[in-house]
């Protein structure tokens, strides 16, 4: 048998399993294909317009500046994972004791929470709203207002971080909101 001969009688017994490589990698099941996960801004964003969606006020928009005030107060909780109080209002408002800005905090034990987890545990607030009495009715120890902030018509802008906690697994959150919204005697929306 010459060379050539026997090289192409190679080449052809070889291209029976060179095809049935591809036949393999397709029988791949395709449920191992995760989709691609939203960033934690685009998450937050998602989720509060969503709410806003459900009743009726105008979308937000992401603020770098916000989420850069917020990561840093996010960070600052991490270290002991406690929801401190924010600054007293005038340390972070115009000097007459109004906020510049609203802010909502999140805390969670025994994993890592998600960004849209997060929104989504302020806007599940919305159940406790009576929107005919402009009031909340939630149980004690509840609120409202981390909803009411979420849906607030005037607040146009919102900037967002999420931490995990030092003990790497509880999760803090921060949102800021300009305009802010809760203003006493005013309706959401």
């Amino acid at each position: 048998m010459s060379p050539l001969l026997y090289c192409c009688l190679v080449a052809v017994l070889c291209l029976p399993r060179a095809s049935a490589s591809p036949v393999a990698a397709a029988s791949i099941s395709v449920s191992t294909v995760q989709p691609p996960v939203e960033p934690t801004p685009v998450q937050f964003l998602r989720v509060h317009n969503e709410a806003r969606a459900a009743v009726g006020v105008p979308p937000l928009s992401w603020n770098g500046t916000l989420q850069l005030d917020a990561a840093r107060y996010a960070g600052e909780l991490r270290t002991d994972c406690s929801l401190r109080p924010p600054p007293p209002l005038a340390a972070r408002g115009t000097g007459d004791g109004a906020p510049v800005y609203g802010r909502n905090l999140f805390k969670a034990y025994g994993r890592r929470h998600t960004g849209a987890e997060v929104a989504a545990f302020w806007a599940d607030g919305r159940r406790w709203y009576d929107r005919d009495a402009g009031r909340c009715a939630a149980p004690p120890g509840l609120t409202c207002g981390a909803y009411t902030q979420v849906v607030w018509r005037a607040t146009t802008q919102l900037g967002c971080a999420r931490r995990t906690c030092r003990n790497g697994v509880d999760t803090v959150a921060v949102c800021d909101y300009y305009p802010p919204g809760n203003i006493v005697g005013q309706r959401p929306y």
